[in-house]
Formats: C-alpha cells, structure tokens, sequence
C-alpha cells in the first residue's frame, strides 16, 4: 500500500477515476470531486514516526523520522501526529519531553484510557443499528501489551499549551496498527504482511456544549497516517472490524481510500451473544481441561486448528512457536484465559477452543441500546464478556464444549454474557447463532485487488469466503 508522493498525486488522481466510477455502485457516500480532491492534497500535515528505541548508559533513546501527509481535515489549528511501538508506552516521558509536552505519564496513559472510552458507534443517523458501547480498560498499558505486543499506536494531538516547554496538550485521535503476516498461496513459506486496525477513536472531548473535534473529518486524517505508515513499511493489505452503522469511519475509510488510489471493501459478520448463566452447563464445565501450558497437547491442538483456519483470509498463526507465546502472555496477564479442552479416556483431544476473557480487560458499557439489548442492559449482564476462538472438534462436541465454558466463566469470573463472531460457511454457525446480535463489518484496503479476489476464493468454504475473525486482540 502506497501513500501518494506530491509530484505524482495528479496522475494518481486520474487513475482513481475507475475506482470512483467502481465503488458508485457499492457505496451511498458523496464522491469527491477531481477538484476537491486536488484541493485536499493541497493540505499536508508534518507526522513523526518514532523508532528504533533503546537504552544508552540507562537513557531510553530513540530515532524520529519526519514526513508530510495529506489530509482533508478541517481543524483550524495545528496537530502533532506521532506513531510508535506499543512498548514504547513504559517509557514515554522523553518521547514526550522530544516534543516540549508535558512529561507526566500518568496524564499520558490517563488521556489514552479517556480516548479508547469513547463510545464505539455502531448506529446509524436514520436508526440502524441496535447499540453502541463504551470499552473502559484496566491497566493500560499492561491489559493491551498482553496481546497487542507487535501494535504501533498512532495519536492525533493538539497541543494547545503556550508554555516553552512541558506544553499542555490533549490526545484527540487514537489507533492500534497491528503489524502481522499471513500466507495465502499454496507455499506456505510464501507470506504477505498486513495491518490489523483497532482502537479506532477520537475525543467527544466539549467546550460550551461543542464538541470541538467532531466533524472535522479527523478519522480521515488518521486514516492518512495509516496509509503513509503502511508505506514506510511495505505493507500490502490493512484490515479492520467496525460496526456495520458506524457512518463517521464508513466516510473516511471511502474518501480516504479513493483518494489514495487503493482499493476497499466490506464483508459482512455477525457477532452474537449468549448469555452464560441460560446457555451453560455444569456437566460440561466438569469436563474442562486448561492445556495451555501442557505443551504437548497444545501443539496438536495448534496443529488441528492450524490445518482447519490455514487457508482462512488474514490467518496469521503461521507457526507453533509465536502462537504459545501469544496464549502464556496472554495468560500471565489474564490467568482464566487460555486454550480448553474436552479429552477422551486417552487423553486426546476431543474439542477445544481458545478462551479470553474480556472481564480481566476492560468493563464494558451499552450505550443507547435497541430491542433486547434494553433488558440486556438493565440487567447488568453484558458488563464483562468472554469471547471464545479458533474452535476445534465435532459440531455436537464443541456444542458441548462451548456451554462448559459459558458456566465456567459465569461461576469462576462473574462473566455474564460470551461473545461469538461467526459468518455463514462456519461450520459452528448454527450453534453460534443466538437473539442477541450485532452486525459488523470488515473492511479492506489493498492495493491489488486482483490478489485480495484470488485470496477471498481460496478461503471458501459451500460459496462464502472465510475471514480469520478470531484475533485476540481486542
């Protein structure tokens, strides 16, 4: 994926001429206009990706690479655009100090927890949509670093102190780019790289009623950094999930991508709920086995599970190795998550499943709920979630399986409610299926469409193309 260099961008225009006249048909956003598109890349914000930290005689280091990116957004007055590796969070006093802000890092983790809290839409203006949700994390940064160790995050601020130095300022956009590989060719040691996008937010943050940074086409300005990043990096594919209604990222993934000369589309999924104290099962929760850190057994499952998933688009368990270290990590933050079993007499797999609970995370809210989800809230139940993945096994064994996880997460954890993606060509469809539902979509940008076809042909299963939608990151 490529962001477009200034003394290109007119004959990259004309190109996305067929790509505006391609997504006509597919899309109810405005199209952009050639002028307005030229007027946009008249406009270019300084961004600086932060790399290659380290410890010098106790100091933490780093390099700063400065670039421009183009934007359409409308705030009126300057922001500082900067990336860095998740891991740079624990020692982000001089990164700030580099840019004359204030150094404190309880205001910095403070402002991102604010941020990340922001209502995740997933309704319409005309009503779609059955809710929206706040995510309020635990022990940031630890909680995301557990799963999310190979994230870069990206920040929109607006520093809007008048100080010298230790500047006062406010985060105003948040965004994991989580930086993974994935091999869907027949070789399998024939790999591309991609982004997985999460933790897309920006501030409600008012002034006399206002929210002053609504409406400024800020997702778009992220959505900007994103490409350049995906530039620097040689990446080839993005992707991410978000509400089917949520029209403000529907807008900015569309103009963004048009103008940009890439290629996107959505597929649709399903999450549904199941609530834990209806759904599960004693008996079956006696038969729980924890194989996390019993190597042996783990490997077969990653050996089972790798052979159903591996031609799944977006799959990124290429190996056994980097798939025990995401689970132990994993574990050592959130010790009731972890891969479970059901095993025969033998000691064999019968059925298995990852297993995170969300409930160790993050708390999570309803807000402006529809149908059931009204009684859902009332009732407290969808407080803390629990979210299985990457099952293995007989239909009617991991049916089994999943309810003895239902009733282990309610009685150990206080779990209400466990979370399932699912799609049609899911051979658990029918078990994952329930009244509680949410529709979402991914989208995906590329910049050849020709192989994202090819890909999404290779993943079908009875007609539907398979997306990997168990990432565990949150």
């Amino acid at each position: 994926m490529t962001i477009i260099n200034l003394e290109l961008m007119f004959d990259r225009v004309q190109i996305s001429l067929n790509l505006l006249l391609r997504t006509m048909s597919s899309t109810t956003t405005d199209i952009p206009t050639l002028e307005e598109l030229r007027e946009v890349f008249d406009k270019r914000r300084p961004y600086f990706h932060i790399k290659n930290g380290r410890s010098e005689d106790g100091v933490f280091k780093f390099d700063v690479k400065e670039s421009l990116v183009a934007s359409e957004d409308t705030f009126e007055e300057d922001l500082l655009l900067i990336s860095f590796p998740i891991a740079y969070m624990d020692n982000i006093e001089p990164v700030l100090n580099h840019f004359n802000l204030n150094t404190d890092k309880d205001n910095f983790l403070n402002q991102c927890r604010e941020v990340i809290a922001v209502a995740e839409n997933h309704q319409d203006e005309k009503g779609g949509g059955k809710m929206s949700f706040q995510s309020l994390f635990y022990n940031i940064p630890e909680s995301i670093q557990s799963v999310n160790y190979d994230a870069v995050i990206v920040l929109s601020i607006h520093v809007y102190g008048k100080q010298e130095e230790a500047k006062d300022y406010r985060i105003v956009g948040y965004i994991h780019a989580n930086e993974f590989d994935f091999a869907p060719y027949d070789d399998e040691t024939k790999i591309e790289r991609g982004y997985y996008y999460n933790m897309l937010r920006v501030t409600e943050h008012a002034e006399n009623g206002v929210k002053i940074y609504r409406r400024k086409k800020i997702f778009s300005l992220m959505f900007s950094i994103l490409h350049h990043l995906v530039y620097q990096n040689g990446v080839n594919f993005c992707f991410a999930c978000m509400g089917k209604e949520n029209e403000s990222i529907k807008q900015a993934l569309h103009r963004n991508t048009l103008m940009h000369g890439e290629y996107y589309e959505r597929l649709p999924f399903t999450m549904y709920s199941k609530i834990n104290r209806l759904y599960g099962s004693k008996k079956e929760y006696n038969k729980l086995v924890d194989i996390t850190k019993n190597e042996p057994l783990l490997r077969k499952y990653y050996e089972q599970m790798h052979a159903k998933m591996k031609d799944y688009l977006f799959y990124n368990h290429l190996n056994f190795e980097d798939f025990q270290k995401l689970f132990l990590s994993m574990k050592a933050y959130s010790p009731t998550s972890g891969i479970y079993a059901h095993l025969d007499a033998s000691g064999n797999i019968i059925t298995a499943s990852g297993a995170m609970n969300w409930g160790e995370f993050l708390t999570f809210q309803i807000v402006n709920p529809k149908g059931v989800f009204i009684l859902a809230q009332k009732s407290g139940i969808m407080k803390h979630f629990f979210k299985p993945s990457m099952g293995i096994g007989k239909p009617e064994d991991y049916k089994k399986l999943l309810k003895g996880l239902c009733y282990k997460y309610h009685k150990e954890a206080g779990v209400g409610v466990t979370v399932i993606s699912t799609s049609e060509g899911d051979e658990y469809y029918q078990i994952n299926k329930s009244l509680l539902d949410d529709q979402y979509a991914y989208f995906i940008i590329c910049n050849d469409e020709e192989k994202l076809q090819q890909f999404k042909k290779r993943s079908e299963i009875n007609g539907h193309p398979m997306l990997f939608l168990d990432q565990p990151i949150i």
